[in-house]
């Protein structure tokens, strides 16, 4: 009742404390949306009009933007009552968020890991107007995050649930929890957006940046590190990986490639066959965004890698020049592309399936920690400069901006003594010129399943829509 009130008063000229009668309004437990007209013997209409959470607030602006609003001045309401209703909301923000996102064209992965914190958020939040969120709104969601469940989305305990109804039961059992990066992912997410708002001036300040940031001291979860040379010598032992690799060649260059070089899996699994050139005297690989389906992760990854003796002694332009004589444009043929994450998932895969079942176990044991090798051991083991190291691997570059590592060719001979220090620190088979002859001439059977089951998942799609 505390608005009818105000508005009583108002009405007659007196004064009250806004403040304070909103503050009534807030902490009042009426659920009802009212509307009251009353005309008085003299012919004054009287109308009150009250409004006490969300729901209220979308079935006013539905009736304010009606076309046959059942109140017949609609230019009585109150301003502050006007202004509620029409308030962007959360969920049409979001929309307009992933839309500039789309426009923008970030990677697909990242879209969808921003569509899944952002939706998240929304369900566990509410759809409250944009301007009603609080650093407490934030802060429930950061705690939620602390004892929601990983893989949610992907287990059948959770299968059906809302994210509210899976926060609750993560509450009550005993499920495994986020990783403390995850965690910053979602945070970080949330901040891109909620900044984005504030630049919009659709917010006066970003209720996140109240929140301390964890102390990354004590807070860090394991990352990934480097192979050991235990590791790595059961990855190339002589006698298993030959046997494993044979069947692709992705598996057996893709797989030395990263060893040698440090690149990253989607960026050897993208490489075209003229992506390899010979630059300054030596041949390398172009780490580039040139062809279909390439990507790079930032404007630091495109750069050119010289590649060491030890890989073009084992015969990776003889590969290379098999790849020509067989009409193939892609250095790794075999490999299918998805939208959401570019050539490198089947790749990833059978890697980390060789690995385990050579005794690599662990959950960081991944293709990502070839990486780390090779910049550990550039660093730390060869005392590299640390721009060298960047300019091999793609890390962001501390030097004055406009100076730039792609195919610099001054810098190169650095990045081949680098690399060639290097080694890489295992002994490399030795390729045959045909050796994957047979495997090219399955491209075009390969080819013809994959357009079938894509055929298939789209009638199926389309019969579901039905």
């Amino acid at each position: 009742m505390a608005l009818s009130e105000a508005f009583d008063l108002l009405r007659r000229g007196r004064t009250l404390d806004i403040y304070e009668t909103l503050k009534a309004a807030q902490s009042t437990a009426i659920r009802e949306l009212t509307f009251e007209r009353e005309r008085l013997t003299d012919g004054t209409v009287r109308e009150r009009w009250q409004v006490d959470n969300d729901d209220d607030a979308r079935r006013l602006k539905a009736i304010i933007q009606s076309e046959s609003p059942r109140i017949e001045d609609i230019g009585a309401f109150p301003p502050h009552l006007l202004a509620e209703a029409n308030a962007p909301r959360l969920s049409e923000r979001i929309e307009t968020f992933l839309g500039d996102m789309r426009l923008a064209e970030r990677s697909q992965t990242n879209l969808d890991d921003t569509i899944y914190t952002l939706h998240l958020f929304l369900e566990l939040t509410g759809d409250k107007p944009l301007h009603r969120l609080t650093t407490d709104d934030v802060r429930a969601f950061l705690r939620a995050m602390e004892v929601y469940p990983s893989n949610a989305s992907k287990k059948k305990v959770f299968r059906g649930l809302t994210p509210k109804e899976i926060l609750a039961k993560a509450q009550r059992e005993d499920h495994p929890r986020l990783s403390m990066r995850t965690k910053d992912k979602h945070k970080d997410r949330l901040a891109a957006f909620l900044n984005a708002q504030v630049a919009e001036d659709l917010l006066t300040k970003s209720p996140h940046k109240a929140i301390l940031n964890r102390d990354k001291s004590k807070t860090d979860a394991p990352s990934r590190e480097p192979f050991s040379p235990e590791e790595l010598a059961a990855l190339f032992d002589s006698e298993a990986f030959p046997k494993w690799a044979a069947k692709y060649p992705h598996r057996w260059w893709g797989t030395i490639l990263g060893v040698a070089t440090g690149a990253r899996l989607n960026e050897l699994a993208q490489l075209y066959v003229d992506d390899v050139r010979l630059e300054a005297g030596h041949f390398g690989i172009h780490i580039r965004a040139s062809r279909e389906g390439q990507r790079l992760k930032n404007a630091h990854s495109s750069r050119f890698v010289p590649l060491p003796s030890s890989v073009l002694g084992a015969g990776f332009m003889t590969f290379v020049e098999d790849l020509r004589r067989a009409g193939c444009e892609r250095l790794f043929p075999h490999l299918p592309f998805s939208q959401a994450n570019g050539f490198g998932d089947a790749m990833g895969d059978q890697f980390r399936a060789f690995a385990i079942k050579q005794g690599l176990t662990g959950r960081l044991k991944s293709f990502h920690c070839f990486r780390h090798n090779v910049t550990n051991g550039l660093i730390n083991e060869h005392g590299v400069a640390i721009h060298t190291t960047q300019e091999i691997t793609g890390h962001d570059l501390s030097l004055p901006s406009g100076l730039k590592h792609y195919v610099n060719p001054g810098t190169i001979p650095n990045r081949v003594m680098a690399l060639e220090a290097y080694g890489p620190p295992v002994p490399l088979p030795t390729y045959k010129a045909g050796q994957f002859d047979a495997s090219f001439k399955q491209l075009k059977h390969m080819d013809k399943r994959r357009q079938r089951a894509t055929k298939k998942r789209q009638v199926s799609r389309s019969k579901a829509s039905d």
